[in-house]
């Protein structure tokens, strides 16, 4: 049986073999995207020995497997911290591996553990390794006398200096090789606290320059936002407030003709549960707002939510105030005139939905977001009413953490 790809993969890495990322024209590539296998030997053009980076591996992370290209994008930037890491998977829109696991492969694959918490299968390894010497053990006790020999030999040893000056395990090495050889693939074990404790000292410095660089000047701006909000404005915010919880709270969706959810199938979908696709509606509005009426189980009034496609309507800050949920089609281009035009900063400000058909693969750059994942049957219609109902359960929780009572 062939080694698997993670073992061929550790076996070259741990000991320093020179690599290639080969793009699907047997050329020498930089870029792990464009790349099709990673070879190893000194000529690219005929290495060694090649695997391709679409290949599933034993690593996952919850409970899924992890493709071979995200594994080697992982040690490209072993020595990167975990700022520069993330931020170049979000730049290539690959899948990010967490600290904890990225920390605990790249001790694997440098050799430095021996086994993996995430890896599958090393558990059947083990249990064919406990099969094998069980098996080799019943062998020894048929060989009784050989055993009470090396066990006696093994004793004296330890108590006395044989003649011949032999240490204990070379008399079981001459008197019982096959328990030599057990002994010689023992292995320490690791558990969760030797795991933590680690076998290197980590240097944490980077982290600080971090804190430096990104925390702590927003730290002092909203600081020093909050100081002279207290010297005068406290009055004005709060009534700032109760204007906006006595005005209509907005949600945005997408303004693009391929959206699931337009202007013209959005009202009956939040308010009767009812999912008709914008190609099938002939009637035509030239409406960029639409007026939903949603009452709340834990909310005293029925609220009445306004419903825009186009940003450029809200003329005064307080709309984006107002602002409580964005409905995405996964493209980034969608925010490019919103207040806050990254997906990393608007969705700390609302919520964010993004609605597929089940059986449509999500993006891994949507995956990443702060958004919530809603799928619809594409053809069972009476499910619709379980996606509507988990879509305005998880507004609801918003509304009542701004304050609608």
């Amino acid at each position: 049986m062939s080694k698997g790809i993670l073992v061929t993969l550790r076996e070259h890495l741990k000991n320093g073999d020179e690599y290639h990322l080969i793009d699907k024209n047997n050329a020498k590539t930089a870029d792990i995207t464009s790349a099709d296998k990673i070879a190893f030997g000194l000529d690219a053009a005929s290495p060694e020995i090649s695997l391709s980076l679409e290949d599933l591996t034993d690593f996952s992370i919850e409970g899924k497997a992890v493709v071979l290209r995200v594994i080697v994008h992982c040690w490209m930037h072993k020595d990167s911290s975990a700022a520069d890491y993330l931020a170049d998977c979000q730049k290539l829109h690959l899948m990010n591996i967490s600290f904890l696991q990225r920390n605990d492969l790249l001790n694997w694959l440098s050799g430095q553990t021996e086994t993996s918490q995430y890896i599958t299968g090393q558990n059947k390894a083990v249990t064919s390794t406990t099969e094998a010497t069980e098996a080799t053990v019943a062998s020894t006790e048929k060989s009784n006398k050989t055993a009470a020999s090396a066990r006696t030999s093994e004793s004296k040893a330890s108590t006395t200096t044989t003649t011949s000056g032999l240490s204990n395990i070379e008399i079981i090495q001459k008197d019982d090789p096959v328990l030599y050889k057990n002994l010689q693939e023992e292995r320490t074990l690791v558990d969760h606290n030797s795991s933590l404790r680690g076998n290197k000292p980590i240097d944490f410095r980077y982290l600080i320059k971090d804190v430096e660089l990104k925390l702590i000047p927003s730290l002092k701006g909203s600081s020093s936002k909050s100081g002279r909000a207290s010297k005068g404005h406290v009055s004005k915010t709060k009534a700032s407030s109760k204007s906006v919880l006595s005005k209509e709270p907005i949600i945005l969706i997408s303004s693009a003709t391929s959206s699931m959810l337009t202007l013209a199938n959005i009202k009956d979908f939040l308010e009767q549960s009812k999912y008709v696709s914008p190609k099938d509606i002939t009637v035509t509005s030239n409406k960029d707002t639409v007026i939903v009426e949603k009452k709340f189980e834990k909310i005293s009034k029925p609220i009445r939510f306004l419903i825009v496609n186009n940003p450029n309507r809200f003329t005064k800050p307080e709309y984006w105030d107002r602002l409580v949920a964005v409905f995405t089609t996964g493209h980034t281009w969608q925010f490019s005139n919103y207040h806050w035009n990254t997906p990393q900063e608007l969705f700390q400000h609302c919520n964010g939905y993004y609605f597929h058909f089940n059986g449509d693969e999500v993006p891994k750059h949507v995956q990443q977001w702060n958004v919530q994942r809603i799928a619809l049957d594409k053809h069972q219609r009476f499910k619709d009413i379980e996606a509507v109902r988990t879509f305005w359960t998880s507004l609801e929780k918003t509304l009542l953490a701004r304050g609608y009572h």
